[in-house]
């Protein structure tokens, strides 16, 4: 099913990494399914940005950086290129900072994609500055892209989707679903509901097992609207008595990407990641998807 939002941009942040090349390569991949344009920038350092006065003065290196960065983009389309020959590729370099542009990109984009620094799951404290600033405040999904390098491309595993009641959850489940039918994969749609934050957004019966049941029947109804709506993917519904947190790292293991709402509910809370999303984007080895309600 193609939509319009399929038919905007995927941006990907290259800075010459090989996740990052990894990272193009996944997205170039989700976008040929979705009919996107792919969009890679690099972002070259402005003068005062990591330059020290004395450095400026001594030497103009944006020339030189500048170069570099093109030769970094055209390594990475070339990755692309070779398993999307006939995906609309197009190439950007721009001066900054590059957390600040991905985010002024993101206002018309799809989606934007950038690649975590560590796959070490337990470094957990080196997930770059920008993918961090990114996920926060984005104007259109995240992801934060963790993967095996020697297979960065989507493959059959399911699509893994924490389901609450929370406008941002509600966000996650339909770009659980578009890319699940984009990829021709299942969705396990996971609620998770031993944790007192959840239970916000439903009341609260008397006894554990009532809850059990309600909870089940509040999964059913976040999940109704959207398999009308794609009909070609299968669900699995999962309801755990657990931290979402807990839960969705556990199930990660056998799904080939996370979605998740951000929790922000407004132009001021919109700009924090919930514990949840922290927790995924610092622990999960599959690219996490961070979504918030347009």
């Amino acid at each position: 099913m193609t939509t319009p939002a399929d038919r905007r941009s995927i941006i990907v942040g290259i800075d010459g990494s090989p996740t990052a090349v990894g990272a193009a390569r996944w997205a170039g991949a989700i976008a040929n399914r979705q009919h996107a344009t792919l969009v890679l920038l690099s972002v070259v350092p402005a003068s005062d940005y990591h330059l020290t006065a004395y450095s400026r003065a001594e030497v103009n290196l944006l020339p030189e950086l500048r170069a570099v960065a093109k030769q970094k983009i055209e390594q990475a389309c070339a990755a692309v290129r070779d398993e999307q020959p006939e995906l609309e590729i197009r190439k950007i370099v721009e001066d900054g900072k590059p957390a600040r542009e991905l985010i002024a990109h993101s206002t018309d984009a799809r989606m934007v994609v950038v690649a975590a620094k560590s796959r070490d799951r337990l470094a957990t404290l080196l997930l770059g500055s920008t993918a961090l600033t990114v996920a926060k405040k984005a104007a259109c999904p995240v992801t934060v892209w963790r993967g095996r390098l020697d297979r960065p491309q989507p493959d059959a595993r399911p699509v893994l989707v924490g389901v609450d009641g929370s406008p941002g959850g509600s966000a996650a489940v339909g770009e659980a679903f578009e890319l699940a039918s984009a990829l021709g994969v299942e969705v396990t749609a996971l609620h998770a509901w031993n944790d007192p934050d959840l239970l916000q957004w439903t009341p609260v019966p008397d006894t554990w097992s009532a809850l059990a049941q309600q909870e089940e029947q509040l999964l059913s109804e976040r999940l109704a609207g959207w398999c009308e709506k794609y009909p070609d993917v299968t669900v699995t519904k999962v309801v755990e008595k657990a931290t979402p947190a807990q839960a969705l790292l556990e199930h990660a293991e056998k799904a080939q990407l996370v979605v998740t709402g951000s929790r922000g509910q407004n132009r001021l809370t919109g700009l924090l990641l919930g514990s949840t999303s922290q927790n995924l984007l610092h622990h999960a080895s599959s690219p996490v998807v961070i979504c918030r309600e347009r």
